[in-house]
């Protein structure tokens, strides 16, 4: 042995020389108590047990007759225990050759001590109680614990005269029988009752009254366990019943195919009918009995006192029952009965000592429970400001007692302060917390603590502008996503399961005060991370939590907990607008409110009144979401108001209620505002008293006040502060959906024309109502016969719409123009000068006699109306152009004046008959004023000088505007200075609705702004979701200590740290978006378009054009209905159920073509109704090549109009219309359309058209043929709900001169941490430059559009990983047959998933994966574990609905594509909806010959639709997300 082995031998030497000389020194006891246990312990740990058994052998020798007491042996019981275990697990022939089935009694004591004495019987009974302190649960060990009441019961049984010992050997049993999985024996319960109740102490037996209370706590305790664990067990087979009938629905449903299809009824199980059934009385009777008897029996000061005495003495009966009662406080805790908690919480505390082990997890709770409830704890309650470690044993082990309770001790104080809303004081707190040890290590105890500890972090960074404004320390989405991590990790190891999202699996829950106190917090957290993401927009994690929420609460039978859960279930189908479900869970939510039966008087209960406040909260947010906004104001005015006016909000969660009443009370008002254009009554309830404990913490405070200021800002202003019409350079162009060819009774329009229909669907344009849902059902197939449903499809295709001119192109003709359309004009106010004007044309039509064929077509601001069918000029091949009636009869009556080609001032226009027609403007000067015949031109003048006032911002009306421009100069300012505020932790709908404001305050005037506004409203949810899964993997990197990732997951570094610093939440300035994200980064040639979906103006949608080298971006506002949208739902989700099912070959094939022709219909109203011209040129990308012109046009232009806005807007015009079109006519009659009309004719004069017309010939020579050309790349930004149109098929992508591919992003914020990841992950310039010039590069910036170079040899398939597409893997293997040299070199798996190692090599390694199978492969390899690596891999997911985007209502979008992008992939491309497998493998085949060839995937696929059978159902459902890519 080592020289310190032998100072210890000599140490245990002289402490029992002391304590044979003193036996009532008690620090020598623990002293060698303490030496005795680090030997023991060093041998156990480092397996040598022999020597461990003969030690403790040995050294219980010499202090039997040493100790005076049984309680000195218990760290050496307890070291026997935990060395019993040991060598189970780790030698287990020695186990059953020396201790098996052998107490300590048996081993350690020398054969000569009689072991029928009362001592014998303690030490039994010490060693049987000592398995808690031992960390050995319940269910372990089983067969010792019952060889040792075996020995009770045979040895000291009798004749059961001994009530306390029989009692407690049949609990003893009993409990035994319970954790083997038995049922309890009637015989066994009632002997035990006969025997408890015969435990009658007098006043002076205070071991009786201690050994009583113990027994009847722990009767009682087993009495709910017996009832308890049958519950439970019922519960956990009936919800594995439940997941099995929800798998075999999902199979016949064919739901797997979907990306992520989340089905409303899989959360209304049979088990939760099955808790509704039991009331609460029912589950908590036996708590409150055993409660209401210790209360009657032992809470008096004398008791106390005597307990507190005699704790010493009897240390086994007083630390069990003090367990038992911290048990039952834990139960009253998790099951939200608050008052006895903190009863028996008090009570505890006032018996414990100062120094118990169990004193700071109590005092922990207690206070938690105390800020919940706002209640205000003596001082001897709560933790003490500096814990000494010399109140604590010298620590054996790297973390010790002292370190645990002193974080127990920091995290009670930091939540106190937070509480009292002391931000610096916590902040201070927790720093030094952090820098304690058991934050880093890996030990058990640590679990706990992190998750305390990043809890609240995760609130304080709400709390601290600082903190909020530092993007390296705002993170509270990881930090909360890491609290909730870590306690999961406390509760699996305190319970031994895999997973704590499989608790429902227990067959027996082991109820211990740690358990139950992780088991609250752990719901605790899934509360606040369902309401967090409620504010962020985060459906899918909502939709998560909300299941394990009601999953493990029903399983627990925690029927408050299910209720909660029940309510946000309601509200999270609210707001992802689906009504149905809705309505259903507010009933199931009512029938278990009449469950909870305890309390009479729900003011009594702080939990009965919070959940049915919240009851009417889900209400009124119902009433909210379909429009009842005078049910709103009634009930909060009347009922609600009054309510809260005397209400103390003592619950923290009643408090969060509160606000959310309040703003949406408001918003009620701002959408009354915005909806009937009428001021606000009853202005003095607007602003609802402050309640008391107001200076309390609240969760999201943040965004509370956020929503308050907005409203606060907009309440006062006028109704038509969101119609500034003037503002706006354009004009809405209203679509006429008279022509619709799709579901065309699916109109607004025709609601009076069909009362039937209006009356049947309702419900389509509540906004409530889910775009795949249609309540109508305009066909049934299912009742149709085969032959039926063939007639259908032999019908020809009705188009409505007027003959157009067509344009011959590669794939088709394509008309160029849209007619029967309208401008939209809502003048903001009456102006006198437009009124003036208005009445002036009146005037002159009256004294006109004018035929009503030939009236103006065109509607100015203040007459709105259809376009009519123009004049048709004979001879004329410009007679499509729709020009106004008096203009053509002018040119009618000059067309036999002839002017020079040289004359500046006149533009010939050459015609079928030789004829030349000039402009009205330009005649207007020249014609007689007396003469009769130029009316029609003064009044063409009229309209041209009301629409170039338009245009030019009214400036003659500059008088009366300018004061109201100066008036909501401030209110900008104001919304600007919230937004930039917001920015940092932006609210999803919060910042939406306040940015949208900001634009609709500043109409385009200001492009740049926004633009600006537009980039940071754009995939919050993907933001937000990204950054957390990227500042979660840094934390791991960095921590040794904590959770290790999956082992399939693969990090890098630099995709860390590029994408935190480009996604990061902050204002975005406008020099940084032009500067930076703009010119800097997009090559001259890439053009990018946002597609903006308003939230306060119904119906429109905002398309913005952005393109390099420093141009101005251009910008439309165009009529999009909703009602849209829903029919492209509608029929994806149709032909989705009737792809699967159906064996008839025949009818099959009929309904396909009955679907394809439904959607090709639907393509055609997209095109010619919605997205003709002149709003096709804003989806167009700005051709680049007339960039060295922009000083000719400028000089043109410059003269003719003083605004830069303008300027830019005619600029993009000439550009369009002369680089995407190809005849001279055409170009004159587009721009003719969308010019005021003297621009127009100076630039026809001006002979520009025809000199950059010239220009472009030159540049693009005749003899090429359209194919040959590149391509141009177009980046695509969409919001929320426009990712399901397949904008790829516009007909203007494909029929003009110049082809676009379509590349889809989430936000321009993602293509700069994108470009930094891949391009500048170079070590040096000089080796970027070399990749460049070897074309080995990842993303080219010096090219004229990005491009992603990959190794298409370095691929990876996984085909039919279900092994249920026998075809697919036919054609497959025969493709790898005939075509071996093109995926010769890849490697793959077909009908099984790779392995966890390969996953890791392909994220690591590959250039491309290709998946063919069902779906995305989510089911295989979830979404969560995709986002959890780094990769650069080009994926086509050719799967059904593999690039589908779940979009619910006011939730952001999330889906397979997004968790690609999120880990760093450069392309994924997936298809929209559900396709069949023969026309997508084919397309698959085509797209890998392609690459091969050198093309890049957007042109392979571009081409590949052609392949398609069903070119609209297969061939428009893949679209690609990410950046172009080509091979090397």
């Amino acid at each position: 042995m080592s020289s310190s082995s032998s100072a210890y031998k000599t140490a245990i030497k002289q402490l029992m020389t002391r304590i044979q000389t003193n036996s009532n020194d008690t620090n020598s006891i623990n002293q060698l108590n303490t030496i005795i246990e680090q030997f023991l312990q060093s041998y156990r740990l480092n397996g040598l047990f022999s020597e461990c058994l003969q030690f403790l052998v040995q050294i219980v020798k010499q202090l039997i007759d040493l100790y005076p007491t049984i309680n000195d042996f218990r760290p050496l019981i307890i070291q026997w225990l935990k060395f019993k275990r040991d060598v189970e697990k780790k030698n287990k022939e020695f186990f059953d050759l020396k201790i098996k089935l052998r107490s300590f009694l048996d081993v350690a004591l020398p054969s000569t001590f009689n072991r029928t004495s009362s001592k014998a019987k303690d030490f039994l009974l010490c060693e049987l109680y000592e398995y808690r302190n031992a960390n050995i649960k319940s269910t372990q060990m089983i067969d010792e614990r019952r060889a040792i009441v075996c020995s009770l019961y045979e040895q000291f049984f009798g004749d059961g005269s001994d009530h306390f010992l029989c009692a407690r050997i049949l609990l003893e049993q009993i409990k035994l029988d319970l954790a083997s999985g038995n049922t309890l024996d009637i015989d066994e319960s009632n002997n035990l009752a006969n025997h408890l109740r015969k435990c009658l102490p007098t006043s002076d037996d205070t071991h009786g009254i201690v050994q009583r209370l113990w027994l009847y706590t722990e009767y009682y305790l087993i009495k709910f366990q017996v009832y308890y664990s049958k519950l439970t067990n019922d519960m956990s087979k009936k919800i594995k019943q439940d997941y099995e009938e929800q798998k075999r629905q999902a199979a016949e449903n064919n739901s797997i195919n979907q990306i992520e299809t989340f089905h409303a009824e899989s959360m209304t199980m049979e088990a939760h009918k099955m808790l509704g059934k039991f009331s609460e009385k029912s589950i908590m009777s036996t708590l409150f009995k055993s409660w209401d008897m210790i209360k009657s029996k032992s809470t008096s000061l004398c008791t106390i006192e005597t307990l507190k005495r005699v704790a010493s003495i009897y240390p086994n009966e007083i630390d069990m029952f003090y367990s038992n009662l911290h048990t039952i406080a834990a139960l009253f805790d998790l099951f939200q009965h608050y008052t006895e908690a903190m009863e028996i919480y008090r009570y505890l505390l006032d018996l414990l000592p100062a120094y118990h082990p169990s004193r700071l997890t109590i005092i922990t709770a207690c206070n938690r429970l105390a800020n919940k409830c706002s209640i205000n704890l003596e001082d001897r309650y709560k933790p003490v400001p500096n814990l000494s470690s010399r109140d604590y044993p010298k620590a054996t082990t790297q973390i010790s007692s002292f370190d645990v309770d002193e974080a127990l001790n920091l995290i009670t104080i930091a939540e106190n302060f937070l509480h009292n809303k002391n931000v610096s004081s916590c902040k201070q707190t927790l720093e030094i917390l952090e820098k304690r040890p058991i934050v880093s290590c890996s030990y058990a105890d640590s679990f706990f603590v992190r998750s305390h500890l990043y809890n609240l972090q995760s609130k304080l960074v709400l709390n601290d502008d600082e903190q909020l404004k530092d993007f390296s320390r705002n993170d509270f989405l990881a930090l909360i996503e890491e609290s909730r991590s870590y306690c999961a990790q406390d509760l699996r190891t305190s319970l031994d399961i895999v997973d704590v999202n499989r608790l429902p699996e227990l067959s027996q829950l082991q109820l211990t005060p740690l358990v139950l106190h992780a088991l609250q917090a752990y719901l605790s957290q899934v509360a606040h991370l369902i309401l967090l993401n409620f504010e962020i927009g985060l459906y899918r994690n909502a939709k998560n939590y909300l299941l394990v929420g009601l999953e493990i609460s029903v399983y627990l039978h925690a029927k408050r907990w299910f209720t909660f859960f029940l309510a946000l279930n309601a509200q999270f189908f609210i707001l992802s607008h689906q009504p149905d479900c809705a309505r259903r869970k507010l009933d199931q939510l009512s029938h278990h409110l009449s469950t909870l039966d305890i309390c009479n008087d729900r003011k009594q209960d702080l939990f009965i009144d919070f959940i049915y406040s919240w009851y009417d909260y889900v209400k009124l947010e119902y009433d909210y979401h379909t429009h009842g906004y005078d049910h709103i104001q009634t009930v909060c005015e009347t009922k609600l108001y009054h309510e809260y006016k005397q209400h103390n909000l003592s619950l923290d969660w009643h408090r969060l209620l509160f606000h959310r009443i309040h703003i949406l009370y408001r918003l009620t008002y701002f959408q009354q505002l915005r909806k009937n254009s009428k001021s606000m009554e009853n202005r003095k309830r607007l602003i609802w008293n402050i309640p008391s404990n107001s200076e309390k913490y609240t969760e999201f405070t943040f965004w509370t006040e956020s929503w308050l200021s907005f409203l606060s800002l907009i309440e006062d202003q006028p109704p038509e502060i969101l119609d500034k019409s003037s503002l706006w350079l354009h004009p809405i162009i209203v679509p006429d959906e008279s022509n619709l060819t799709c579901l065309p009774e699916w109109t607004a329009m025709n609601d009076d024309q069909h009362p039937y229909q209006q009356q049947t669907d309702s419900k389509w344009n509540n906004i409530l109502s889910p775009p795949q849902v249609n309540t109508g059902n305009p066909f049934d197939l299912n009742s149709m016969t085969t032959e039926e449903i063939v007639s259908l499809t032999n019908e020809p295709i009705v188009i409505k719409t007027k003959p157009k001119k067509l344009i011959d192109t590669p794939r088709g003709k394509t008309p160029f123009l849209s007619e029967n359309q309208k401008i939209l004009s809502t003048p903001n106010k009456p102006s006198s000068s437009t009124t003036t004007a208005s009445n002036l044309m009146s005037t002159f039509r009256k004294q006109m006699s004018i035929d009503s064929s030939i009236a103006s077509p065109v509607c100015t601001p203040s007459r709105t109306g259809k376009k009519l069918p123009p004049l048709v000029v004979a001879s004329s091949n410009t007679s499509s152009r729709p020009r106004r009636a008096a203009a053509i009869k002018a040119d009618e009556r000059i067309q036999q004046i002839r002017y020079d080609d040289t004359n500046e001032n006149l533009h010939r226009i050459n015609n079928n008959n030789n004829n030349n027609i000039i402009s009205p403007r330009i005649l207007a000067t020249n014609l007689n004023e007396n003469n009769s015949e130029p009316v029609e031109l003064l009044i063409d003048q009229l309209d041209s000088l009301h629409i170039e006032r338009k245009l030019k911002f009214d400036d003659e009306d500059e008088e009366e505007i300018n004061p109201s421009i100066k008036s909501n100069e401030k209110l900008l300012q104001k919304c600007i200075q919230l937004h930039d505020r917001l920015a940092y932790a932006p609210n999803a709908k919060l910042i939406r609705y306040l940015a949208e404001y900001i634009i609709l305050l500043a109409g385009d005037q200001d492009p740049w702004l926004v633009v600006t506004l537009i980039v940071e409203m754009q995939a919050i949810g993907f933001r937000y979701n990204a950054l957390c899964i990227y500042q979660r993997k840094k934390r791991h990197n960095t921590d040794r200590s904590s959770t290790p990732l999956p082992s399939g997951s693969n990090v890098s570094p630099e995709h860390l740290s590029h994408y935190i610093d480009a996604l990061h939440f902050r204002p975005l300035t406008i020099a940084y978006l032009k500067d930076i994200l703009i010119n800097d980064l997009l090559p001259a040639k890439q053009v990018c378009v946002c597609l903006h979906s308003f939230t306060l103006i119904d119906d429109q949608i905002l398309a913005v054009q952005i393109r390099g080298n420093y141009y101005a971006p251009v910008m439309r506002r165009i009529i999009f209905p909703r009602l849209l949208v829903k029919k492209f739902h509608f029929l994806i989700e149709s032909n989705t159920h009737t792809l699967h099912g159906i064996t008839d070959h025949k009818r099959y094939w009929a309904i396909r073509r009955y679907f394809e022709q439904l959607f090709e219909r639907l393509l055609e109203d997209l095109n010619y109704v919605y997205l003709t011209s002149p709003m096709r040129w804003w989806w167009l990308p700005e051709t680049s090549i007339f960039d060295g012109k922009k000083a000719m046009i400028d000089d043109l232009l410059t003269p003719l109009t003083n605004s830069p806005q303008q300027r830019r807007s005619i600029e993009f015009f000439l550009h369009q219309t002369i680089f995407y079109l190809s005849s001279l006519d055409e170009i004159r009659q587009e721009l003719s359309i969308n010019l005021p009309s003297t621009i127009y004719s100076h630039i026809l004069s001006s002979r520009l058209i025809e000199r950059l017309l010239d220009y472009k010939q030159r540049t693009y020579t005749n003899t090429s043929p359209s194919k040959s050309r590149p391509p141009q790349n177009l980046l695509l930004f969409l919001d929320n709900h426009l990712h399901i149109f397949p904008w790829e098929q516009l007909h203007c992508m494909t029929s003009l001169f110049r082809r676009i591919v379509i590349y889809r992003l989430p936000s321009v914020l993602l293509l700069d941490g994108m470009h930094k990841y891949y391009y500048n992950s170079s070590s040096s310039p000089s080796e970027q430059q070399s990749n460049v010039d070897n074309n080995d590069t990842t993303i080219i910036p010096m090219e004229k559009t990005f491009y992603h170079r990959i190794d298409v040899d370095k691929g990876y398939y996984i085909v039919d990983p279900g092994n249920d597409l026998p075809r697919t893997k036919e054609r497959f293997r025969k493709f790898q047959t005939d075509k071996p040299d093109l995926i010769e070199k890849w490697n793959g798996v077909i009908e099984r998933f790779p392995t966890n190692d390969a996953i890791k090599d392909i994220f690591k390694s590959k250039d491309v994966l290709l998946y063919m199978g069902h779906g995305s492969g989510s089911q295989f390899y979830p979404v969560d574990d995709v986002q959890k690596n780094s990769s650069r891999l080009c994926v086509l997911l050719m799967g059904c609905s593999s690039a589908r985007l779940q979009s619910l209502g006011d939730f952001e979008v999330f889906g397979m594509p997004f968790a690609y992008l999120t880990c760093g992939a450069a392309t994924i491309l997936g298809c929209l909806w559900d396709v069949t497998d023969r026309d997508i493998d084919s397309l698959t085949f085509f797209l890998l010959e392609q690459l091969k060839a050198g093309a890049s995937l957007g042109e392979a696929l571009r081409y590949g639709r052609d392949l398609c059978k069903l070119k609209c159902l297969n061939g428009a459902a893949p679209v690609i997300y990410g950046l172009p890519v080509r091979a090397r």
